[in-house]
């Protein structure tokens, strides 16, 4: 008798994070996509996908063109609700200097809120599903500034999760999460 192959079992098209956050396996990153960003966001959408990740960096993201299109989706009957939405705090050093969404000269804590009501703003809504700071800062203090920043915002109902990428020094890791 010859063996059966088993086709292999589907994944849940969801996870549940620690934060207890229903978060697509598969997001759709919106950077680099310039003019074509609302149109491609929708496309996407209508293609399935329920998750978008963007950034409040006009160097690479349009956050407003997400916004854009979230209220097109809405019109069209898929609710904010329905999309896991991902923004992200990003340092100054990986900004456009000429269009930084922040006044670098304040606080840390300062650009972190003011990055995010822009955010809020672009994306024309009050929360985002999950704030993730781009990238660790220069030392372990300011990321940790930056990550109490994060959590005032997580702490008032505007965050559901928070994290952190771009970040491949495990003990720094390790250090934030004790």
């Amino acid at each position: 008798s010859s063996p059966v192959s088993k086709e292999p079992e589907a994944l849940p098209s969801t996870v549940t994070t620690k934060a207890n956050v229903q978060m697509p396996r598969i997001i759709y990153g919106t950077a680099w996509k310039k003019e074509r960003t609302t149109d491609l966001v929708m496309q996407a959408v209508m293609e399935g996908f329920r998750g978008i990740d963007t950034a409040c960096q006009p160097k690479h993201y349009s956050e407003p063109s997400v916004g854009k299109a979230l209220a097109a989706l809405e019109k069209k009957g898929i609710e904010r609700k329905a999309i896991f939405l991902q923004t992200k705090y990003t340092p100054y050093r990986g900004q456009d200097p000429n269009n930084c969404p922040y006044d670098p000269k304040t606080a840390l804590a300062s650009q972190v809120a003011v990055s995010f009501a822009t955010s809020q703003k672009n994306l024309q809504t009050d929360y985002v599903d999950s704030l993730v700071l781009h990238s660790p800062m220069t030392t372990y203090e300011e990321t940790l500034t930056v990550w109490r920043a994060m959590e005032d915002i997580h702490a008032e109902g505007h965050a559901h999760q928070l994290g952190i990428s771009n970040a491949y020094d495990l003990e720094l890791l390790k250090r934030l999460n004790t």
